[in-house]
């Protein structure tokens, strides 16, 4: 890798078993997730490519995304591709050691590989009547 800020991201490079729930704006669980995200180190060592492919309830999500960059205020850009018309765009931040906060319009996640290599989980929240709500828990085991 020869850009020293995508280091940082080395943890969660690879191919990712995906499991969880998502919840609707009261908290209830409204659906299951399974499926596989992949994350490889793009040729230049700058950006790294992000595959999304999960089953949320009966709907398949898939997505594209690339992160990587330097947003002006600091971490990593990350612009994710799916059935919409224009890309979603998002900053991908180390929040702490072992703690990535992604965050966007309306949506945050933390990524935490505290469990070591083979294992990363994630809080998503998004705003609900002005604050922020749990949405999706999610899971990540190594392949």
């Amino acid at each position: 890798m020869t850009d020293s800020s995508i280091d940082e991201l080395s943890p969660i490079l690879g191919r990712w078993h995906s499991t969880g729930t998502v919840r609707d704006e009261q908290g209830s669980v409204v659906a299951e997730i399974d499926g596989t995200d992949a994350y490889s180190l793009l040729p230049g060592g700058t950006w790294i490519a992000h595959e999304v492919d999960v089953r949320m309830g009966a709907d398949r999500a898939v997505a594209h995304e690339l992160i990587g960059g330097v947003h002006p205020e600091g971490g990593w850009w990350m612009y994710a591709f799916d059935e919409s018309p224009a890309p979603g765009v998002m900053r991908l931040t180390r929040h702490s050691p072992d703690m990535l906060l992604l965050s966007g319009d309306g949506i945050r996640s933390w990524f935490s590989f505290r469990a070591g290599r083979d294992l990363m989980t994630t809080e998503w929240e998004r705003i609900v009547d002005s604050e922020w709500t749990p949405w999706m828990s999610m899971r990540f085991d190594r392949m």
